[in-house]
């Protein structure tokens, strides 16, 4: 039987070329405990958690203005720290560990194409909104019109200095053969990405994880009680870079393997 080769995304979803600039996005990028077992088994083979054993999880939006091709969007993921693969910032005076993409959900399908063609990322539909009374800030992503995610934080205009440096990201590559059974693409991909940053001052009160009973992402919740590992609240300029393989499991894979 002819095999159908593999045509991406339908042709209806146009996607910009890699690499794409994102200008001052207000993030709110939270560091927490998670179930040391449950990152691991998340994880493709050769990489190992952090011994912090930390989710980065961010959550932004932005305008069309503030992207070189994206249009606007919003966004949420959660990452798990790895062993390492350490980049750097501040002049190579911080060490950053690199980071997995384990869930991601945006509000475009353009960026959903990008994410997942260009990088790997496993994309899908969600909605961040953001709701500010004063200085708490609620955070909230959104799949399928239901809260999955919320966090709310204590946050400020005080600005507390700047930062540059670079982020290791990284993702596992997956296409299906077409008649299903084995993988025709399996690959581990690093996603350099220069950022700089406005920092400001902020602190987080509570994180609820109110995904339906068995959704996967629900094991990446906070350990009990919250331990926050981390907290950036800042305006970033960065770029979703172009990836780059760094491990091909098709080579030292058995087919059943795959």
């Amino acid at each position: 039987m002819t095999k159908v080769p593999y045509r991406g995304m339908p042709p209806t979803v146009w996607a910009p070329e890699a690499p794409q600039l994102i200008r001052d996005a207000r993030m709110v990028i939270v560091g927490y405990q998670a179930d040391r077992q449950a990152l691991q088994e998340i994880l493709p083979a050769g990489l190992v958690p952090h011994e912090n054993n930390t989710v980065q999880m961010n959550m932004y939006d932005i305008e069309a203005d503030q992207s070189s091709g994206f249009g606007g969007f919003s966004l949420t993921y959660l990452t798990v720290e790895i062993d390492g693969h350490d980049s750097y910032a501040a002049d190579g005076a911080m060490t950053i560990p690199g980071r997995y993409f384990a869930y991601y959900w945006n509000s475009s399908q353009r960026v959903i194409s990008y994410a997942r063609e260009a990088a790997g990322i496993p994309a899908m539909l969600g909605t961040r909104t953001a709701e500010q009374t004063g200085s708490t800030l609620t955070s909230t992503l959104s799949i399928d019109n239901s809260p999955a995610i919320s966090v709310s934080a204590s946050v400020t205009e005080n600005n507390v200095g700047n930062l540059g440096g670079h982020l290791n990201y990284y993702s596992h590559r997956q296409i299906p053969e077409p008649f299903g059974g084995h993988a025709a693409l399996s690959q581990l991909i690093e996603l350099p990405l220069p950022f700089t940053v406005k920092l400001f001052d902020a602190s987080v009160d509570d994180i609820t994880f109110s995904f339906p009973d068995g959704h996967p992402a629900a094991r990446l919740a906070p350990t009990d009680p919250l331990n926050i590992t981390s907290l950036l609240y800042g305006d970033v300029t960065f770029t979703y870079s172009m990836g780059r393989v760094i491990h091909d499991y098709l080579a030292d894979a058995n087919p059943e393997q795959l």
